[in-house]
């Protein structure tokens, strides 16, 4: 019978080897595992960058798209505006603003209403500066109000064939009631009766009116005067 040997420094050569080996199998797993993933992450950043460039180049191409459009629409807005300024000449031209505008504006409407185009033509014509004009007038009237009490205010021209009166809002006093006189800053009435003809002009002062008795063309303005009262400055022309 033969007995085996037991060496306890063996024992503990062999656990302490097999110690190292696991410590190092671990950590080459760990190493592998870190290739791998710094492999993998490197695969991915470039794949990454391939697809920021391809995005990069067609953020371009839509920024010089976008830049070309912009440089066309500039020119078409430049063009319109030309464009327009040119017809606003050519408006100018064929209608001038002022007076001029004015006089096609009534000369349009009074053939659109049926008058003769022949016969404005000769009104037109007949029509030239007043002559033998008189020496302005002046004359004043009281206005009334609805707080006016007092007897009717008229003034005539012409040899009495032109009267002239009329009606304006109270002024207030400083607590706010009505007074006698007018308002002169407020809208009033004028009448102008010649004959059988009577007309009105409505308006704040001044107030201009003309009118024909006879052979003579006579011509108001129609301003503030005193309290209570308007100022009529008149004058008369040849007519025709």
């Amino acid at each position: 019978m033969s007995l085996s040997h037991y060496n306890p420094h063996t024992r503990y050569k062999e656990r302490s080897a097999q110690r190292v080996a696991s410590t190092l199998g671990i950590m080459a797993v760990i190493l592998i595992s870190i290739l791998i993933g710094f492999w993998l992450g490197k695969q991915y950043g470039a794949e990454h960058l391939i697809t920021l460039k391809d995005e990069v180049k067609i953020l371009e191409a839509e920024r010089d798209e976008l830049q070309d459009k912009s440089t066309e629409l500039s020119a078409t807005a430049q063009t319109a505006n030309k464009r327009y300024e040119q017809l606003q000449q050519e408006v100018k031209s064929i209608i001038p603003a002022g007076p001029m505008q004015d006089l096609v504006t009534l000369v349009r409407e009074q053939l659109e209403q049926g008058m003769n185009a022949e016969r404005l033509s000769f009104v037109i014509r007949s029509a030239r500066p007043p002559t033998g004009c008189s020496e302005p007038q002046s004359k004043r009237f009281v206005i009334k109000t609805p707080a006016y009490s007092g007897p009717d205010s008229v003034t005539s021209v012409a040899d009495g064939k032109i009267k002239v009166s009329g009606v304006g809002k109270s002024a207030k006093n400083a607590k706010g009631l009505p007074e006698a006189w007018y308002d002169p800053s407020k809208s009033i009435e004028i009448y102008f009766v010649n004959g059988e003809k009577r007309e009105v002009k409505k308006g704040t002062l001044p107030i201009r009116y003309s009118t024909v008795v006879g052979n003579r063309e006579y011509r108001f303005t129609i301003e503030k005067g005193p309290r209570s009262f308007a100022k009529v400055v008149y004058d008369s022309c040849a007519y025709p």
